[in-house]
Formats: C-alpha cells, structure tokens, sequence
C-alpha cells in the first residue's frame, strides 16, 4: 500500500461486495452525476461499468475525442467513497492507439439489486482492496507500483460515520487480498 487503509461499509441488499459513491468528480471538482450510488468491487471485471443513462451523461461530459486529440486534456475521473476520492487519470480509463477508446461498459441491472456500478480491473489495479466479511466492510489505499510515484488520497467532507460504523472501524481483522464479485 501506498497510503493508509480507509473503511467503507458494505451496502445493499444485492449481497455482493458493494459500497456506496458519494458523487463523481473530474479534477476533484464534484459533477452531480451521482448521488448516493453504489458500487461492487469486482476483480473479475475488465471494466468500468454502470447504468446505461450515467454512463451516456459521463461519456458525453468527458467528450473523448475518437482521435484522441485531447486526450492530454482529460481530466481525472475520481467517485467519492468513504469520503475520499478515489481518481484515475486518463492512461486508466482510456486506451490510447490509433483510437481512443474508453474502458467504460453499459450495465442496467434492475431492481433491487440495481442500479449497481462495478469497478473493475481499471479501478483495482490503482487502488488496493482488502475485504472484511465478519465487519461488513471494504478497505482501499492507493496501490503501490514499482518505478511508479502513488498519488495523495484526497479526503472530502461528508456525514459523519455512524457510532455502529466506527465500532467496526477499530476491529483491524479481515481477509486480505483480491476477491472475485461474489455474496459478502
């Protein structure tokens, strides 16, 4: 890791490792795409994927060009969780050749469980995850990269956790490591 473990509670009643996004913002600076959201972390995932209806509004507000010719100014991507934002920057998100194409994927699941994002291998491999069944909960640091400088977590305001919350919070125990999308 290389920042600090922050906890976030798992969410839902879709049984999956799910958590809940604030909003998202493009250079720290809040969209209003996304309120109170939620996502499963999922390693099994090549992609970023969510609602068909978001992901057509963060497409079109980004405005990838197909040629690429302002890919050096995409902004980073980053979605309040836990009331830091988690970022990728365009090299995460955007796969550059004779094309710009993005590593973003329509998903409408119905609901209950629904409507869900997922992050995927863009998201999990700049951010390490470590999951804890028994507390119900996700930690994520920025991942460290050989060769590579980690970037600052960058911590927004927001609510208060609840006392129950940060009981959990103390408890230090958990599984570590990477799972597959699967029930919590």
């Amino acid at each position: 890791m290389a920042s600090s473990l922050f906890w976030v509670p798992v969410e839902g009643t879709s049984g999956y490792w799910e958590v809940r996004i604030e909003d998202i913002t493009f250079n720290e600076k809040r969209q209003e795409l996304c309120q109170d959201c939620r996502v499963a972390v999922d390693t099994g995932t090549s992609m970023l994927a969510g609602p068909s209806i978001l992901m057509a509004k963060l497409k079109k507000r980004l405005g990838v060009q197909s040629n690429c010719s302002n890919y050096d100014s995409l902004p980073k991507l980053g979605f309040i969780i836990g009331h830091h934002i988690l970022s990728l920057s365009p090299p995460d998100y955007i796969s550059k050749s004779n094309i710009c194409s993005s590593s973003f994927m329509d998903l409408d699941i119905p609901p209950p469980r629904g409507p869900l994002f997922i992050f995927g291998i863009p998201f999990l491999q700049r951010y390490y995850s470590v999951y804890d069944q028994p507390n119900r909960r996700v930690g994520f640091a920025v991942a460290r990269h050989k060769g590579i400088e980690p970037e600052t977590l960058v911590e927004v305001g927001g609510p208060a956790p609840s006392v129950a919350f940060l009981a959990r919070q103390s408890n230090i125990g958990g599984s570590v490591g990477r799972v597959a999308l699967r029930k919590a």
